[in-house]
């Protein structure tokens, strides 16, 4: 039953952050309109946040295997969004540190930085408390990327991107819920 009751729970924590579109940023140069720019740098956020989430649990469930792999591509992923606001010449919105690496756990987005937050103290609470909350990404990045693509009709490049994001994330679901099943045998 927890199984079931943890990711409505999580989805729930998800809708508080509402649509992919984050808070105005300062203008850009690029020729994007400003919502398909708004959604790139949360789509980049957003990939981010499922990265650090997994590694973080990586750490602390070195032995699900799930986390390491998914997290690495989960890292392609928020690099290629990071190529798409480069080619638009839309402001990066991941925190860095003073060697320009993305600072883990931090983010622009304050809803994001919250919704971090509470993920990875459900995470803490066991491993299938922590794989519940990889579907609960999962299923959201599926839901969010789904939005932008419509969004984004019309830029062929970013189109593929997110398309190519929401198999990954398809990808990554079944993983999280084969290792579901296994802690059942």
């Amino acid at each position: 039953m927890k199984r079931f009751l943890l990711p409505l729970m999580l989805l729930c924590a998800f809708a508080v952050i509402g649509s992919p579109v984050s808070a105005k940023k300062p203008e850009s140069t690029s020729l994007l309109p400003e919502d398909v720019q708004e959604t790139l740098k949360f789509m980049r956020e957003e990939e981010k946040l499922a990265h650090d989430v997994y590694a973080y649990l990586n750490t602390l469930y070195p032995d699900a295997n799930t986390f390491a792999n998914i997290m690495e591509s989960e890292q392609r992923h928020t690099d290629a969004v990071a190529g798409l606001l480069a080619t638009y010449a839309v402001p990066d919105p991941v925190v860095v540190d003073a060697n320009g690496l993305p600072v883990p756990g931090e983010f622009t987005d304050q809803s994001l930085q919250k919704l971090y937050d509470d993920l990875v103290a459900i995470g803490e609470e066991g491993l299938e408390d922590a794989l519940n909350v990889g579907v609960a990404i999962e299923e959201k990045d599926i839901e969010d990327i789904n939005a932008a693509i419509v969004e984004a009709v019309g830029y062929t490049d970013i189109v593929r991107v997110y398309t190519n994001l929401v198999a990954g994330s398809a990808r990554h679901l079944d993983g999280f819920l084969r290792a579901l099943d296994a802690l059942d045998k």
